[in-house]
């Protein structure tokens, strides 16, 4: 098992077939037993890791082949991974009405480069009920924080997106 990019709140090994996930910090095995039943509630209608199981405060989860949309992003391909992330947030909001992912963005999504086909969803463990707004407020503001030379694609997000969309 080797460290993986990308983690901040939790620490998360994998070694190319599984991924360990351990939970740190306040409420880590709250936010580890709703990651556990939200990925296995979506899986087969969402693209999200299959979870293996869940024991010692961490999750097991199968390795998903893709790259970081963030890297994509910085890559430019902003415009492909703004889409991207629009069409399968609406996607995820059709499936279970009333779901937020909780910390939605490219930072949480890994990609075929090549066609920028979404291989999975991750890091559901802030999700909750609520407003989807709350999602796309969220993607909007990691691009506008951390990607601020790719603002101009975020109407892309937001046509992909398709649904409505306050001023």
């Amino acid at each position: 098992m080797r460290p993986l990019r990308h983690g901040y709140t939790n620490r998360t090994a994998g070694d190319g077939a599984t991924v360990i996930k351990r939970y740190e910090g306040p409420d880590a095995a709250s936010r580890l037993e709703r990651e556990r039943l939200v990925l296995t509630e979506l899986r087969g209608e969402v693209p999200v890791p299959p979870v293996l199981g869940a024991r010692d405060g961490a999750l097991e989860l199968g390795f998903v082949d893709g790259a970081p949309g963030q890297e994509l992003l910085e890559s430019g391909s902003a415009v492909e991974v703004l889409r991207s992330c629009g069409e399968v947030l609406r996607r995820i909001h059709s499936v279970r009405p009333g779901l937020v992912h909780g910390d939605f963005g490219p930072n949480n999504l890994l990609l075929d480069p090549g066609t920028f086909a979404v291989a999975a969803v991750v890091d559901w463990e802030f999700s909750h009920t609520g407003d989807p707004i709350e999602d796309l407020a969220w993607c909007e503001w990691v691009v506008r924080t951390h990607h601020a030379d790719r603002v101009g694609a975020l109407d892309d997000f937001f046509a992909a997106y398709g649904g409505p969309v306050p001023a």
